[in-house]
């Protein structure tokens, strides 16, 4: 199954300041799952830790760039993910997917409290923001989940989380990451712990 190109613009500037389009055509960094038919993602656009560079012409997501599957604190990845319907993973799909997204540990710390009740599990240090384009996908999270539709938005703060698609079609959801420092579920709820006892005390 080949998945849609996703149309790529961007702008920068000429030697006189001008604002101009730098390229326009299909984002050149893109991937597809050999394995399961209709994964795969595109990312159009990442940043590094620090200053953004708005001066160079050089493109972070050219077709040869290597990118990683999750953000380092302070890096930002852009990307476009197709996931198709649950139906057609393989059996020990969870392993598939995470060996080829290099994900292993990832999906470790996500399977800590969700009793690996869907395969996609998985928790990164990293504030992610999802944008459903086409189609319907569900978020799992641990102890709770919602349907979302096209045009619909989630801010996912470092939880373990996963994507179940429980329909008969392809959804395609934007995602910007961006990478915070490591904190573990447990050191988050322990810093809880401690804001509850102070307010307590206060």
């Amino acid at each position: 199954m080949t998945r849609p190109p996703v149309r790529r613009i961007v702008t920068g500037h000429d030697d006189a300041g001008r604002a101009i389009i730098l390229s326009d055509g299909a984002a050149p960094n893109h991937w597809s799952s050999d394995l399961i038919p209709g994964f795969g993602a595109t990312v159009p656009w990442l940043t590094d830790a620090g200053p953004i560079d708005h001066v160079s012409d050089a493109d972070p997501a050219a077709a040869d760039a290597e990118i990683p599957s999750f953000p380092a604190p302070g890096q930002t990845i852009m990307r476009i993910a197709d996931f198709p319907p649950d139906s057609v993973y393989p059996d020990e799909a969870g392993s598939v997917i995470f060996s080829e997204l290099d994900g292993h540990e990832e999906a470790e710390a996500g399977n800590e409290h969700s009793g690996s009740k869907h395969f996609w599990f998985h928790r990164t240090d990293s504030l992610d923001y999802a944008v459903v384009l086409e189609g319907e996908i569900t978020l799992l999270v641990d102890e709770g989940e919602a349907t979302m539709r096209a045009g619909d938005v989630a801010v996912q703060r470092a939880t373990s989380h996963a994507w179940s698609n429980r329909t008969d079609t392809t959804a395609r959801v934007l995602f910007v990451l961006i990478g915070t420092e490591p904190q573990t579920a447990a050191q988050i709820a322990e810093q809880r712990k401690a804001g509850s006892r102070s307010m307590e005390s206060a």
